[in-house]
């Protein structure tokens, strides 16, 4: 009887990299937006990851076989998604083990370890519950069907307009490459001329008390990002987070494909704060990928202020 093969049917073929870090595992001196819009393919027993650009580069190869244990958490839970032995080839070689789990979104998270599993207890099948974030010792992909298209250039009154819209966030990373983030449901965002308003499964204005909602301006870019100065009015980060102003960063990738880190702890006054300075997510700063909402709902009044 043939093996089960590592990859169904619905997930062979090409995919594109929304994110992939830390692409210095990679030779790659861009560790935070160097494999974006980068190309995976998915064969039945194979994984192959493409650098982005006209004449892409193959970096990673990965040869799979599924292990078809139920793996668990360090409470003996179920932990989504599949395991396999990957035997790696390229810029990381040597027998690895690779996760994979689809998320609300419809999106594929990919880590593949890029150095021998720890020597720990039970590491087979045994895993933290929340395993899909990045780490240095991991090259974690978030993939997608469309192709990413390349960064936009950034201009202050083009941003403007860019942003303008509701966008559904498909990833959000929380101190992402410090703690391994479990996968995140899907979260509606209007934006307006003047706010940042976090919506409801009925597309009804929601204000959490840990969230990201509040006023905000488009600012002048900074380098090859732009930027956006958030007035925050929730804590980003919970009791410890901050709130009001933030100076923060942004990217698009076309018009349809926004990338938003901020502080996310910042107690000193807020003439004090400073611009985050990489589009990234670790222990001070949070990351949101946003994609455009084509035929977006209507839009709900402002609630009123208590």
């Amino acid at each position: 009887m043939a093996a089960e093969p590592t990859f169904p049917k619905e997930f062979l073929g090409d995919w594109h990299v929304l994110l992939g870090v830390p692409a210095t595992n990679l030779g790659i001196q861009d560790e935070d937006t160097g494999l974006i819009g980068g190309k995976v393919k998915f064969e039945a027993d194979r994984l192959t990851l493409d650098l982005p650009g006209e004449q892409p580069e193959t970096v990673l190869t990965a040869d799979c076989k599924l292990l078809t244990e139920q793996r668990v958490d360090e409470k003996n839970r179920p932990v989504p998604g599949k395991e396999a032995e990957a035997k790696l080839a390229g810029k990381v070689t040597g027998d690895r083990r690779l996760l994979w789990a689809t998320s609300d979104a419809g999106h594929l998270h990919v880590k593949i370890l890029t150095s021998d599993p720890p020597k720990t207890k039970g590491f087979r099948g045994f895993y933290l519950s929340n395993q899909f974030g990045g780490d240095p010792e991991a090259l974690y992909l978030v993939l997608r069907r469309q192709a990413v298209p390349a960064r936009s250039k950034h201009d202050k009154a083009a941003d403007a307009k860019r942003i303008l819209g509701e966008w559904t966030a498909v990833a959000h990373y929380d101190d992402a490459f410090l703690k391994n983030p479990g996968l995140t449901g899907k979260r509606t965002f209007s934006i307006t001329a003047e706010r940042i308003n976090e919506l409801d499964a009925k597309g009804q204005f929601v204000r959490p008390p840990v969230g990201f909602w509040g006023a905000y301006q488009i600012a002048e870019p900074v380098g090859a990002l732009g930027a956006i100065d958030l007035q925050l009015e929730s804590w980003a980060g919970g009791g410890a987070g901050l709130m009001g102003r933030t100076p923060s960063l942004l990217a698009f990738y076309g018009d349809d494909l926004l990338y938003i880190a901020y502080n996310e702890t910042d107690k000193r006054p807020e003439d004090k704060r400073t611009r985050c300075e990489r589009l990234r997510s670790d222990g001070n700063h949070n990351l949101f990928i946003l994609e455009r909402i084509t035929n977006p709902s209507p839009t709900p009044a402002e609630p009123v202020k208590k």
